[in-house]
């Protein structure tokens, strides 16, 4: 299992408590391997290399094999540009280290964060189901959030009472992230009229996953039937099915083409819907030069045309 680790407080305890299960006394000695790898984004200068410095005597205080890269692309700032670094980082670790799991460190109060920022982005079921406990990374590895139903409060409370330090990243205060401003100051006045509101987010969240699971279900089947993957895609037009089942494949169709997910918009969604259902026809461009035309019955995507 490759641990990701930043040196703050949530990947601290996770990597401080799968190690702790690992060494529980058993008539079988441990299996496998944790390896701790940190990605350098070296865009906070000296607190950047701090931190990775902290991991790296962290590995060696645990006995544990350490990896590390260093950005070279300092100049970018935006979170999903630098999130999608870190996970190809992860991906890229776990198969030179021939690792099944890759874990990475997300608590409940960044379930409520994701959900909110979700819901303001005009999401739609799957945005809502918040952060997944678990999917695939790449082909052959599995991204696991042990602590997902853990508060970032308990967390620290945890580090604490055995008194193990963390790093604290002096971006996360910084009002210029979406997601601090949604940390820092949105939740606090929703709190002050709804004390229990995280617990409540976080509930409707699971609830909301159990509903997408069944129709990620359907939408694979509809997604079989329907799809051709060539040198273009080519879905056959479909006026009987439901917009949650369609769009829904097409967010899975997205994810296998690697097409950019990030700019797509539940219009965006709608529209290829509208498509393929037959309401709607004529050419329309997608983000990520996507290019999206009604033809003889079928839709055809094509990136780059």
């Amino acid at each position: 299992m490759v641990i990701g680790c930043s040196g703050g407080a949530d990947s601290v305890a996770l990597v401080r408590a799968l190690h702790h299960l690992r060494h529980q006394p058993s008539s079988d000695p441990p299996t496998g391997f944790l390896t701790l790898a940190h990605f350098n984004h070296a865009t906070r200068g000296e607190e950047s290399d701090h931190d990775e410095t902290f991991v790296r005597a962290l590995a060696d205080q645990l006995e544990l094999p350490f990896v590390g890269q260093r950005s070279d692309q300092t100049d970018l700032r935006d979170e999903e540009s630098l999130r999608k670094m870190r996970l190809r980082f992860l991906k890229e670790t776990a198969e030179q280290q021939g690792a099944r799991y890759v874990a990475v460190a997300h608590s409940s109060d960044d379930n409520v964060e994701t959900v909110l920022h979700h819901l303001l982005r005009g999401t739609g079921p799957t945005g809502l189901a918040g952060i997944r406990p678990y999917r695939s990374l790449g082909q052959d590895a599995v991204l696991i959030r042990p602590l997902l139903s853990v508060s970032r409060d308990c967390i620290r409370t945890a580090l604490r009472s055995i008194e193990q330090s963390w790093c604290e990243d002096s971006s996360n205060t910084s009002r210029d992230y979406r997601r601090n401003w949604i940390r820092h100051e949105l939740i606090p006045l929703i709190q002050s009229k709804y004390p229990d509101a995280t617990e409540a987010i976080s509930r409707a969240a699971v609830t909301q996953r159990d509903w997408v699971r069944s129709i990620e279900s359907m939408a694979e089947d509809w997604r079989t039937q329907h799809v051709d993957v060539g040198d273009a895609v080519v879905i056959h037009c479909d006026v009987e099915t439901d917009a949650p089942v369609i769009i829904t494949a097409m967010q899975q169709l997205w994810s296998i083409q690697a097409w950019p997910m990030q700019s797509m918009s539940q219009t965006h969604w709608q529209r290829i819907y509208q498509f393929v259902s037959a309401t709607q026809t004529g050419v329309c461009m997608l983000p990520g030069a996507i290019r999206m035309e009604s033809a003889d019955g079928c839709v055809v995507l094509k990136c780059g045309g």
